[in-house]
C-alpha cells in the first residue's frame, strides 16, 4: 500500500521542475513577504524618523534571531518529520508531528514574549545601542514584543500549511498580514503621528491577522483530522524534532550571536572612524534588511524545495533528491547575481527609499554595500546545502552548514577590526562569504555520494 501510495503522490512522480514552481513560488512569496515586514518599517521609519529610527530597528533586528531559533526548532523539525512520515505512508504519525509542532511554537512564542517585554532594557544594550539610538530602539522593542506568539505560530504554521499541500493558502496567510503591515504603517507614522510605537504596532497588528488565519486553517487540515491526541509532546516525537530541527536552529542561535558581535563592532569602530557609531549601524541596517530581501527568496526556493527531497527521500528516490538540489542552488547564483548587480548600478536609489541621513550614514551605506556584500553571489550556498541536509535526515551535516558562516564571521569580527578599524569589518563579509561557500560544497559532495552508495546497493544486480 506505501509503494503504491509513493507512486501516485506528484512529489514522488511529477517533473521535479514544475514541482519546484509550484511548491517554491508561493514559498518564496511568502519569505519575502515576512521581510517585508522589517524592510517597510525601516522605509516609512526612514522617512518620518530618520537615520535614529532605523539605527533602533538595526538594534532590535537581533531579537529576530533569537526569537527564531527556537521558532525555527520546532517548526522545521516538526515540518520534515511530517513530510518524511507523508513519504512512508504513515499518516497518522505525520499528524502527529503536524500538532506537536504547533503545540511547541505557541509555548515558545509565549515565553519568548514574556521574556522580551519584562526585560527590554537590557536586551537594547545587549543588542548593542548607543546613547542616541536608545529610547527609540527601547520603545520599538517592548512593542514588538507582544506579536512574537504570532510571528511564531505564523512561521511554523506556514510552513505545514505547505507540506499540506496548500502552498496558496499559506501565502495568503502572510500576505495578509504584510498588507495590513503597510496600510496601518502609513496611518500610525504620518496622520496619526504615532512615531516609531506606532511602526511596531503596525506590525504586530498584522502579525495577529496571519496569526489568526493559519488556526483556522488547522481545522481543515488536508492529510487528515487533527484530533486531540496529535497536540500533545511525547518525549519520543520531541526527540526527533529536537534533532531534525537542530541545524535551522543553531543557525539563528550564532546569527544572533553574529550580529551581537557585528552591531558592537559598528558601534564602537564607526564611532572611532569618520563615519559615526549611530551613522554605521543605521547604513548597515538598511543594506542588511535589501540583502534580506533577496536572500529571502533563497531561503522561501530551498524551503520550498524541502517537500519534494524529504518525501523523494522517505520513498527511496535519490536521484530526485540531487536533482532538486541542482534546481535550487542554481537559482541561489542567479539572485545573488541579481543582488550584486543592484548595489553596484543603483545604490543611491536604494538608499533614497529609506530616507536621508548625514554624510556619514550615506558614505558608509555605500561601502557596505560593495564591501562587506562584495561576494553576496555565494552567500545563498548556505541555506539551500543546510535545507538539503535536514531534508535528507542528515541533522549533523546540516548543523555543520548552519553554524559555519556564523562562526566564521564572528571570529573574522574579533580579528580584522583590530587591524583594520571599521576596514577590517567590512572585510569580513567577503571573506567568510568564500570560505563558507567552499565549506558548504564538500560537505554536499560527501553526503550525496553516500546516497550513490545507497542507490547502488538497491539496484538488483543483472541476471547471468
Amino acid at each position: 500500500m506505501t509503494a503504491a501510495k509513493n507512486r501516485s503522490n506528484p512529489l514522488g512522480t511529477a517533473p521535479v521542475g514544475s514541482l519546484l514552481v509550484q511548491y517554491a513560488i508561493p514559498t518564496i512569496i511568502s519569505t519575502l513577504i515576512s521581510s517585508l515586514y522589517n524592510m517597510v518599517d525601516q522605509m516609512f521609519i526612514g522617512q518620518r524618523i530618520g537615520f535614529l529610527g532605523n539605527a533602533a530597528t538595526t538594534v532590535a533586528y537581533p531579537l529576530t534571531f533569537m526569537c527564531g531559533a527556537l521558532t525555527l526548532l520546532f517548526s522545521n523539525g516538526s515540518t520534515v518529520n511530517f513530510n518524511v512520515s507523508n513519504g512512508r505512508g504513515e499518516t497518522d504519525e505525520a499528524l502527529g508531528f503536524a500538532g506537536a509542532g504547533l503545540t511547541l511554537l505557541t509555548l515558545e512564542g509565549i515565553l519568548s514574549a514574556l521574556l522580551v517585554f519584562f526585560f527590554t532594557p537590557f536586551f537594547v544594550s545587549l543588542f548593542g545601542s548607543t546613547e542616541q539610538v536608545y529610547p527609540y530602539a527601547l520603545t520599538y522593542m517592548r512593542v514588538v514584543a507582544v506579536g512574537l506568539p504570532f510571528l511564531a505560530l505564523t512561521s511554523g504554521g506556514t510552513l505545514l500549511i505547505r507540506s499540506d499541500g496548500s502552498p496558496r493558502y499559506a501565502l495568503v496567510c502572510s500576505m495578509s498580514g504584510v498588507i495590513l503591515n503597510f496600510i496601518l504603517d502609513y496611518l500610525f507614522l504620518f496622520p496619526l503621528n504615532m512615531g516609531i510605537a506606532g511602526a511596531a504596532l503596525a506590525t504586530v497588528t498584522g502579525q495577529v491577522l496571519s496569526a489568526f488565519l493559519v488556526v483556522i486553517y488547522m481545522f481543515r487540515f488536508r492529510t487528515g483530522r487533527l484530533a486531540r491526541r496529535h497536540f500533545s509532546v511525547p518525549f519520543g516525537k520531541l526527540k526527533q524534532i529536537v534533532l531534525i530541527g537542530a541545524p535551522g536552529s543553531l543557525n539563528q542561535a550564532a546569527m544572533l550571536v553574529m550580529n551581537l558581535v557585528l552591531n558592537s563592532s559598528l558601534s564602537y569602530y564607526g564611532a572611532l572612524s569618520s563615519y559615526g557609531g549611530s551613522e554605521a549601524l543605521a547604513a548597515a541596517g538598511v543594506v542588511t534588511k535589501v540583502n534580506f530581501l533577496f536572500y529571502s527568496t533563497i531561503i522561501g526556493c530551498s524551503i520550498g524545495g524541502q517537500p519534494i527531497m524529504g518525501f523523494n527521500f522517505g520513498a527511496g528516490n535519490y536521484g530526485r533528491v540531487k536533482e532538486t538540489f541542482s534546481l535550487v542552488i542554481r537559482y541561489a547564483f542567479f539572485i545573488g547575481a541579481v543582488e550584486t548587480a543592484c548595489f553596484r548600478l543603483f545604490p543611491m536609489q536604494i538608499l533614497s527609499l529609506f530616507g536621508n541621513g548625514a554624510g556619514g550614514y550615506e558614505a558608509f551605506a555605500l561601502r557596505y554595500m560593495h564591501e562587506f556584500m562584495l561576494l553576496v553571489i555565494l552567500a545563498g550556498v548556505l541555506p539551500v546545502s543546510m535545507n538539503t541536509m535536514v531534508s535528507i535526515k542528515r541533522p549533523l551535516n546540516g548543523i555543520i552548514i548552519s553554524l559555519s558562516k556564523q562562526m566564521v564571521l564572528i571570529i573574522l569580527l574579533l580579528i580584522l577590526p583590530r587591524l583594520w578599524g571599521i576596514d577590517g569589518v567590512l572585510r569580513a563579509g567577503p571573506v567568510a562569504d568564500f570560505l563558507v561557500a567552499a565549506a558548504a560544497f564538500v560537505v554536499i559532495r560527501a553526503a550525496f555520494m553516500k546516497l550513490d552508495e545507497g542507490e547502488k546497493q538497491k539496484t538488483p544486480s543483472p541476471e547471468r
